[in-house]
């Protein structure tokens, strides 16, 4: 455990809460915000399975602390802090200028590829 990926993004206008409609402001939208928690936290258990096998999101539990504003670098950490079978829970983080301005917990679970997209059709 203790494994840990963080990535930065930049916050684009289609990030920004007036365009995703979830808020009349133009500063990084919580939805957003949750996209990049759950791209760090993909791509840091993808780095962990086997050939076939991916994850897909479970649950997200998150706190949007504080506003970025459009054109801003935010950094996005995700730590694993729990395995349990084919679920995986993660730490998750984003910052703006070192300011904490998102935290929670995400949850995914591990998933057969392929079996997955049969019960899609």
């Amino acid at each position: 455990m203790n494994e840990t990926l963080q990535k930065e993004f930049v916050v684009k206008p289609e990030n920004s809460a007036s365009y995703v409609s979830s808020g009349a402001v133009n500063v990084l939208s919580t939805p957003s915000m949750i996209a990049f928690m759950e791209d760090v936290s993909f791509n840091l258990l993808q780095k962990k399975l086997k050939e076939g096998l991916t994850s897909v999101g479970f649950h997200i539990d998150v706190k949007h602390l504080a506003p970025a504003p459009i054109g801003s670098k935010i950094i996005v950490k995700s730590k694993i802090i729990s395995e349990e079978g084919k679920k995986v829970t993660f730490k998750v983080e984003a910052y703006y200028n070192e300011k904490k301005i998102g935290e929670g917990i995400h949850e995914r679970v591990i998933v057969n590829e392929k079996e997955f997209m049969k019960r899609v059709e």
